[in-house]
């Protein structure tokens, strides 16, 4: 029964962390539409990366608060057909995600240093404003990635754990 506890302590935490970012997609829009009706030429250069920061949050914000709950139900019901498979499915899963998280955290700082390096280059206000927008989109999914990985680091462990000593 622990695996059963630990992913749904993990499951419920990438649900909370989808209904914030829901929450800051909402946010976000609202900036957006602000933006929109002003004529300020830096502002109207952070449009792009902003929208795409609501893209971010609303879609992957929705896919972790609707889908975690059924990833829940499924990793019961393979637990009570072989405890066994379960944890294999569940360890490979989560090796996936840790690879995939440790990978992108060095690509999101490298993006932001390079979007910071093209502000000073950058001469308009538009463009300096796009800059400025990459900047916040990319240390926006850093913060995201990273946060996810925080989580997804005990629960892996313990996954890693059960793979290695089958402790159900």
């Amino acid at each position: 029964m622990k695996l059963l506890e630990h992913t749904t302590i993990w499951a419920k935490g990438d649900i909370y962390q989808g209904k914030v970012m829901l929450c800051f997609g909402i946010l976000f829009l609202i900036a957006a539409i602000i933006i929109l009706r002003s004529n300020h030429e830096l502002l109207k250069g952070t449009l792009i990366p902003i929208s795409l920061a609501v893209v971010m949050l609303l879609g992957y914000g929705g896919f972790l608060t609707f889908t975690r709950n059924g990833h829940l139900t499924n990793v019961e019901s393979v637990y009570n057909e072989s405890p066994a498979k379960a944890i294999e499915q569940e360890f490979e899963k989560a090796k996936k995600d840790h690879e995939a998280y440790s990978k992108l955290k060095p690509v999101w700082a490298v993006l932001i240093v390079l979007s910071l390096g093209l502000f000073f280059i950058f001469k308009t206000d538009y463009l300096k404003g796009l800059s400025l927008g990459l900047v916040g989109l990319f240390f926006l999914a850093l913060i995201i990635d990273t946060n996810l990985h925080f989580r997804l680091k005990p629960y892996f462990d313990v996954l890693s754990n059960f793979s290695l000593n089958n402790n159900l």
